[in-house]
C-alpha cells in the first residue's frame, strides 16, 4: 500500500507539473539599458537637478547649487561647461528645486521654488519664480512672479514643473499647502500663461486627497495628444502609509476645467502594472514622453533596502505603456550600494530615444552631486546578415551595431558588459565584452553568460521544444540544454559550436558560433517569430552574482526579449516603409513586417478582396509565409490606432 501511495503521489505531481506550464503572451514594452561608461558628473554639488535637450541639439541641466545653476553640454552629455548660476538668493532666503522647458518659439524658462530659512518673517514667503531667457541661455530675465504661499514652513508651495500645449498655453504645477492653515493636507495647483512665461493666472486646483499630501507634480502630454498626465507622490492610498508614485489625468479637451481628481476618481491611479508590497515607498517622481508613445518614471525608493530613510534610497525607472498606465521593467540606473544614495532625481529623454537618469548622489546626511548615466530602451534584439572570425575579438569584424555594442548591461554588477548578434545561412554568432577585475575560470561557476533562445516563440513557463540555454564558460568551454517537458535538459552534443575567449588583465571577451543543424534547422530561420535572453554571471571571492535583463525570468521565454533576423544577403526585396510605421522585407517567400508599435491586427488581401491571410496581436513584428503569386493589399492596425494600406508584390 506504502508502494502504490508513492507511485499515486508521483504521477500527481507530474501532472501538476505539466498543468502549470502554458503559453501565454510575450512581453509587451521596452526594457532600458544602461552604459555604465557614460556616467559622468554635471554640478560637483546639487540636488534636484533637471535636464532637457534644446532645439539647437545642446543639453542643459539645471540644479540648486548655492542659488539656481546652469550646466551646458554640446556632446550629448560627454562633456559639460562649468556651472554658472542665473540666480542668486536673497538674505535669508534658499532657492531649491528648478525645472526647465523650452517653449515652441526657443524661449527657456526655468522655474524655481525660494523658501525662506528660519526664524520665519512674514515679508519673505514660499513662491514660485521663473527667468526667461530669448537668446538660447546666454542671458537671463530679472524673477517674474508665478505664485506666493504664506511664510512658515507648514503653510507653503513646493516644486514647480512645466507643460507647453498645442496651444501655445504654458503650465506651471507645483505642490501647495496654502489652502490648508489649519490642517497638514496639500494639493496640487497649476497656472497658466498665454504670453509665453511673462505674466501667469492665479492658481487652478487640480488633485486633492483628503488628509493626504499629493505632492511634487511632473506633467507630460501623451503622444497622441488625448490626455495631460501629471504623476505625483500620494501618500493617501489606503493600506499603505507612505508614498506611492501615482498619476492623475485630465483630457486635453477638458484641461483642467471639470474640476480636480480627488481620492475616488478614476483619473488617480497607482503607476504600476503590478502593485508593489505595502512598505515600498516610491516618492519624488519623475515623468517623460519617449519617441515612441512609450512613457518612462523615475522616482526614489526603499526596495532592497530595508529602510523608510530617504538618505538611503535609490532611484528607480520604469517603462509605461504609450498611455502612461501599467510602469514595469523597473530598473536601478546608478544601482548603489547601501552606503550611498540617489535621491530628488529626474529623467530626460534626448536624441533618438536615449533616456537620461539624473540623480542627486551621494553619501547619507553629506552633500551631493548631480550625475547622469544614459539607458538606451529596447524591445528587441537584432542579428543582421554577416560572418564574422571567432577568434575572441569583435574589433576585426562588422557587427550588427557600432563596436558590436547593441546591449549594454552590467550596471548592477559593476562589470560594464556589451554584446551583440550576427547570422548567416550556417550560424548564429553571439559576441560580448565584461569588464572584470576578478575573473575566475577554475571554479565550479565561473564567470561567463548565459545566452538562450526560443526559436519557436513558444512564449511558455516552463522550457518547451525549440528553446535553448547555453553557458559560455571564459574558461573556454561551452554547456548546451535544450527544453523539453517543461524542462531544461542536459546534453553533450555541442557538435559544430566554434567558441573562442580572450582573457585580458580587467576585461575578457567572447565570441560564439552555434550551428542552425544542432538547433534543429538546415538554414537560418529567418521567418521563425523568437525570443532571446542573456544573464550575466559574476563570481566574486566567496559568492556569485547575476544580472538579469529587466523582468525576465530564465525559464519562461515569453519574458524573454524578441529577437529579429534581418537578412542582407542577396534574394532580398528592397525594404518598402510607410511614413515610418512600418517596414516590409520580403525574402525567401516569407513577408517580414516591422512595426514601430505593436500591431494589433495584420490582413492580407488579394487584389480581387479574397483574405489570404489575418491575424491578431501579433507584435512589433510578424511573418507571412507567402505560398502564393502576383500580389496583394496588405493591411495593418497598430496599437496607436493607425491604419498602414499597402500594396505587395510576392516574389
Amino acid at each position: 500500500m506504502k508502494i502504490r501511495l508513492v507511485t499515486l503521489a508521483i504521477i500527481l505531481t507530474a501532472i501538476t507539473s505539466v498543468a502549470h506550464a502554458k503559453r501565454v503572451d510575450p512581453y509587451k514594452g521596452s526594457r532600458i539599458f544602461w552604459d555604465t561608461s557614460s556616467q559622468t558628473t554635471i554640478f560637483p554639488t546639487g540636488n534636484y537637478a533637471r535636464l532637457i535637450e534644446l532645439q539647437d541639439g545642446r543639453l542643459l541641466a539645471a540644479a540648486e547649487s548655492g542659488g539656481i545653476a546652469i550646466s551646458f553640454s554640446e556632446n550629448k552629455g560627454k562633456t559639460w561647461s562649468a556651472p554658472t548660476k542665473i540666480v542668486s538668493p536673497s538674505s535669508k532666503m534658499f532657492l531649491a528645486v528648478p525645472d526647465l522647458i523650452q517653449l515652441s518659439d526657443g524661449t527657456i524658462l526655468v522655474g524655481y521654488n525660494p523658501r525662506p530659512e528660519a526664524p520665519y518673517s512674514e515679508e519673505r514667503r514660499f513662491g514660485i519664480r521663473v527667468v526667461r531667457s530669448t537668446d538660447n541661455g546666454a542671458t537671463w530675465s530679472e524673477p517674474i512672479f508665478i505664485f506666493d504661499a504664506k511664510h512658515n514652513f507648514d503653510d507653503g508651495c513646493w516644486e514647480p514643473s512645466f507643460l507647453e500645449l498645442p496651444s501655445g498655453e504654458i503650465q506651471c504645477y507645483f505642490a501647495n499647502e496654502n489652502e490648508y492653515t489649519s490642517s497638514n493636507e496639500q494639493c496640487i495647483s497649476m497656472c497658466r500663461s498665454f504670453d509665453k512665461g511673462l505674466t501667469w493666472s492665479e492658481p487652478v486646483k487640480i488633485s486633492f486627497r483628503a488628509n493626504s499630501r499629493d505632492g511634487m507634480p511632473v506633467p507630460v502630454l501623451l503622444k497622441d495628444k488625448s490626455e495631460i498626465v501629471v504623476i505625483i507622490e500620494d501618500n493617501g492610498w489606503p493600506g499603505r502609509g507612505n508614498f506611492a508614485a501615482t498619476t492623475v489625468r485630465t483630457t486635453l479637451e477638458d484641461n483642467w476645467t471639470s474640476g480636480y481628481v480627488d481620492a475616488g476618481s478614476s483619473n488617480r491611479n497607482m503607476i504600476f502594472e503590478t502593485t508593489p508590497a505595502v512598505g515600498i515607498i516610491s516618492a519624488a517622481p519623475y515623468l517623460r514622453v519617449l519617441p515612441s508613445g512609450e512613457t518612462i518614471a523615475s522616482y526614489q525608493g526603499n526596495e532592497n533596502r530595508n529602510v523608510t530613510d530617504l538618505q538611503y534610497f535609490d532611484m528607480f525607472v520604469e517603462v509605461g505603456d504609450e498611455h502612461a498606465r501599467n510602469f514595469k521593467a523597473r530598473s536601478t540606473p546608478f544601482a548603489l550600494g547601501a552606503d550611498k544614495h540617489s535621491i530628488w532625481n529626474s529623467v530626460a529623454v534626448i536624441d533618438t530615444g536615449i533616456v537620461v537618469a539624473v540623480g542627486s548622489i551621494g553619501e547619507p546626511n553629506k552633500n551631493n552631486s548631480v550625475q547622469i548615466i544614459k539607458g538606451y530602451p529596447k524591445k528587441c534584439f537584432e542579428a543582421k546578415f554577416g560572418t564574422p572570425v571567432i577568434d575572441g575579438a569583435a574589433s576585426g569584424d562588422t557587427w550588427t551595431y557600432k563596436n558590436a555594442q547593441q546591449i549594454f548591461m552590467g550596471n548592477v554588477t559593476k562589470n560594464k558588459t556589451t554584446a551583440d548578434f550576427l547570422y548567416d545561412s550556417k550560424y548564429l554568432y553571439f559576441t560580448a565584452r565584461v569588464v572584470d577585475r576578478d575573473i575566475y575560470t577554475d571554479k565550479v561557476d565561473n564567470d561567463g553568460i548565459f545566452l538562450s533562445l526560443d526559436l519557436e516563440n513558444a512564449c511558455d513557463t516552463y522550457p518547451q521544444k525549440g528553446m535553448f540555454q547555453f553557458f559560455l564558460d571564459v574558461n573556454g568551454s561551452v554547456t548546451m540544454k535544450y527544453g523539453e517537458n517543461n524542462k531544461w535538459n542536459d546534453t553533450d552534443n555541442t557538435e559544430g559550436i566554434k567558441y573562442s575567449v580572450n582573457i585580458k588583465s580587467i576585461y575578457y571577451e567572447m565570441e560564439v558560433a552555434i550551428p542552425w543543424e544542432l538547433l534543429g534547422y538546415e538554414t537560418a530561420p529567418v521567418q521563425n517569430q523568437m525570443r532571446v535572453n542573456l544573464e550575466i554571471r559574476n563570481r566574486k571571492d566567496g559568492t556569485v552574482e547575476k544580472e538579469i535583463i529587466p523582468e525576465t525570468q530564465s525559464k519562461q521565454s515569453w519574458s524573454w526579449m524578441e529577437f529579429r533576423l534581418i537578412d542582407n544577403a542577396t534574394g532580398i526585396s528592397p525594404v518598402t516603409t510607410d511614413n515610418n510605421k512600418i517596414k516590409t522585407i520580403i525574402q525567401n517567400k516569407v513577408l517580414n513586417i516591422y512595426g514601430n508599435n505593436d500591431m494589433t491586427t495584420v490582413s492580407l488581401y488579394s487584389f480581387n478582396g479574397m483574405i489570404l491571410h489575418q491575424a491578431r496581436n501579433c507584435g512589433s513584428v510578424y511573418r507571412i509565409p507567402l505560398p502564393y503569386s502576383g500580389g496583394g493589399i496588405l493591411k495593418i492596425q497598430l496599437e496607436d490606432g493607425s491604419v498602414v494600406n499597402k500594396k505587395i508584390l510576392f516574389h
